[in-house]
């Protein structure tokens, strides 16, 4: 194997550096601990030449006692652990670190999955059992931070190979059974690196992609959120698409041309939020509320998760109606008003060019913004009794202020003395 001791020093920041020789240090010094290795997605990225994320370390042995020590010697606060037998160290928050959030500590171990989808069962190995039970090739090798063999690469599955030939390759045939999620990580890293999927495994998704159904809402939206966040989403999504994936996630998910079409141009243009609603809003544009309400419910989100979804169909209900020309600043400001911003937002950017299309963007840009000078305190203190009343004034003061028919707060407080007799006999 050969030894990447030179990508240690030279591809990486001095905090990784820093990093890598406590980790040898303490590897020496421990007798809790046999070995400890650099592994996964930051080994890949060092050969690659790209900037690493986050540190991720497997430790043969006690890796909750080699944690302690890490975050101690680094001056971190202390590792939080999973029951995974997991341990991460909030590095950035030490005020030390700025190239990486956390620290990401394993026990070198194998995982036995007693049913698809399930969680695993963990059982501590060698390093080499370690990498058997990850994902891809290219993101199952190690490097050696121990001082007896510091940089050596350790790669039992080739992926130093596969990355030579930009391959996304899966160890096993059952990988996508026992885990479906990693159906979604192959065409992230795919497009993010600009790799080929080997047709094996291409072949593999095929035959599992149906076991995404089984996945909890909570996992598929966390990966759903993952691609809206790339980059390079469109090519994922039409990926997804291509795999059948999306329609694994929910039936009723399908994301229509002049979404992908707005969604590229943002993206090229700069001028993409970054806001999950408004990723959510624009991807989903166009679907029935059926879809939207199945879409929604699959993805078993908190309460406000799915509201540009369910929003972008309950504005095609009533959006036609803003075509209507004599219609009233306050009249849009009625139909409008229970709309997710988000929802408008993504029909601005991508439903059609018709007179509806100033209404909204009028309604972003301003009225949703217009309030009278008078408050209800102000009313009260005119003489006019609490109650209910005060509300339906103020509502007649804020359409009139729409409107135009008022400009100042003596207006605005003269109309609401004129149609208080009306509101009293009422």
């Amino acid at each position: 194997m050969p030894n990447l001791a030179q990508l240690l020093t030279s591809k990486s920041s001095p905090e990784y550096q820093r990093v890598f020789g406590v980790c040898r240090d303490i590897a020496a010094e421990l007798d809790e601990v046999d070995g400890v290795y650099l592994v996964g997605g930051v080994v890949r990225d060092l050969i690659l030449g790209l900037e690493p994320g986050d540190i991720d370390l497997s430790v043969v042995g006690d890796a909750g006692a080699f944690s302690k020590e890490l975050a101690e010697r680094i001056g971190a606060s202390s590792p939080v652990e999973s029951q995974f037998l997991t341990y991460k160290i909030k590095a950035k928050a030490s005020g030390l670190f700025s190239g990486t959030d956390a620290i990401d500590v394993v026990n070198a171990r194998s995982e036995t999955y007693v049913g698809p989808a399930a969680l695993p069962e963990i059982t501590p190995g060698s390093i080499e059992v370690d990498l058997d039970r990850r994902d891809f090739t290219v993101n199952s090798m190690a490097i050696s931070l121990n001082a007896r063999d510091w940089g050596l690469l350790v790669d039992p599955m080739n992926g130093f190979g596969d990355i030579m030939r930009k391959r996304i390759k899966v160890h096993h045939d059952s990988s996508f059974v026992v885990d479906p999620t990693r159906i979604f990580r192959t065409v992230r890293y795919a497009i993010r690196l600009g790799f080929k999927i080997d047709p094996r495994t291409i072949e593999l998704i095929e035959r599992s992609v149906e076991n995404v159904e089984r996945l909890s809402g909570a996992r598929v939206r966390h990966e759903f959120e993952l691609m809206l966040f790339e980059p390079k989403r469109v090519e994922m999504l039409r990926m997804a698409e291509e795999y059948g994936l999306l329609g694994a996630m929910s039936p009723g998910l399908r994301i229509g041309s002049k979404a992908l079409e707005v969604l590229e141009s943002q993206s090229e243009d700069k001028a993409l939020s970054t806001e999950l609603a408004d990723l959510l809003a624009i991807t989903t544009f166009g679907l029935n509320e059926d879809e939207a309400a199945q879409v929604v419910q699959r993805f078993d989100g908190p309460p406000a998760w799915g509201e540009s979804i369910t929003g972008n169909a309950a504005l095609a209900t009533v959006v036609a109606v803003l075509d209507q020309p004599e219609l009233a600043p306050s009249e849009v400001a009625d139909i409008l008003s229970t709309i997710p911003l988000a929802s408008i937002r993504a029909y601005i950017a991508a439903g059609p060019p018709l007179p509806r299309r100033g209404r909204l963007t009028d309604y972003i840009d301003e009225i949703r913004f217009v309030k009278p000078d008078l408050t209800g305190a102000d009313l009260i203190d005119a003489g006019i009794p609490e109650g209910p009343i005060i509300g339906k004034l103020m509502d007649v003061v804020r359409r009139a202020r729409l409107d135009g028919q008022v400009s100042t707060k003596q207006e605005e407080l003269a109309l609401a003395k004129n149609r208080l007799p009306g509101f009293l006999t009422s």
